[in-house]
């Protein structure tokens, strides 16, 4: 899909983009070897020297160059360039101002959950990251990353899909939760759970030490990233109608990967009671 797109080109923006496709101008190759400079814009030479640099960059693999100039709502494009590079990335925290991180999971939208965990090997996450090239969150921008670059030292990918952005450009708002439901995500025995209930089950590990409480946490923790490849497929074949290149590019829903971890019952029931007493 990156080739066929302008909007990361300075001055350039979606509705120039769309005349570009209308005009039969749907690649990089067709912008540079038009005759005339499309529309007679005075910036076509200045597009031109980009779209060269593109295609160079491109070829290098260089993720982050587009990162940078795709705006948030677009940068679901970066995918199939890179879909082998995502790192689906969300963090828990313990509920302080200070925001502690507790829990991280790194899911790379294929095959392979990592989890981290305070106290265990929550470092470990800053080195495993500098495998990927695009990173895939939900509000990451404002919250995940920020607190991960502050409070582990990890240098993440420029590039980055904010599933929230990209959703919220097709009209589909609120909370991870409330994105799943729409799109049929089912979270089996932790439907209904949300961050407060992470929060609380940090406090309560570091109270007891129960490992049923971690494993809990940790269930809950990759459920999120889990769903993360669900809805990006949705919101990417939503965007994609509204482009001519919906029959190339459709993709199928995948089904959410397997957990790594199971949420204990007991820990379940026990909460679920404390919260219907509040």
């Amino acid at each position: 899909m990156l080739k066929h797109t302008f909007v990361h080109l300075p001055g350039l923006g979606p509705t120039t983009e769309r005349r570009l496709w209308a005009a039969g101008i749907l690649t990089w190759d067709d912008f540079l070897d038009a005759k005339t400079p499309p529309f007679g814009s005075v910036k076509a030479p200045m597009w031109r020297q980009e779209l060269e640099l593109s295609k160079e960059r491109l070829a290098a693999g260089d993720a982050d160059w587009f990162g940078e100039r795709l705006s948030p709502a677009e940068a679901w494009r970066l995918f199939f360039e890179f879909r082998d590079g995502l790192a689906c990335v969300d963090i828990e925290t313990d509920g302080t101002p200070q925001n502690e991180v507790t829990a991280v999971s790194l899911y790379d939208g294929h095959n392979t959950v990592r989890t981290y965990a305070h106290g265990q090997n929550l470092h470990d996450f800053a080195t495993d990251i500098l495998e990927s090239k695009v990173l895939v969150t939900f509000n990451g921008r404002c919250f995940d990353a920020p607190v991960l670059r502050s409070h582990l030292r990890a240098v993440l990918p420029k590039a980055h899909i904010d599933l929230r952005n990209v959703l919220t450009a097709i009209g589909v708002k609120g909370g991870l939760k409330k994105c799943e439901e729409r799109y049929g995500v089912d979270r089996g025995g932790l439907t209904g759970a949300d961050g407060y209930f992470a929060v609380i089950l940090w406090r309560e590990y570091t109270r007891s030490g129960d490992p049923a409480l971690l494993e809990t946490l940790l269930a809950y923790n990759a459920a999120d990233v889990l769903a993360l490849p669900v809805l990006l497929a949705h919101a990417i074949n939503e965007l994609l109608e509204q482009t001519p290149f919906a029959a190339r590019y459709a993709l199928p829903i995948p089904r959410p990967g397997d957990n790594p971890h199971a949420p204990d019952p007991r820990v379940l029931r026990k909460l679920a009671w404390a919260f219907s007493r509040k």
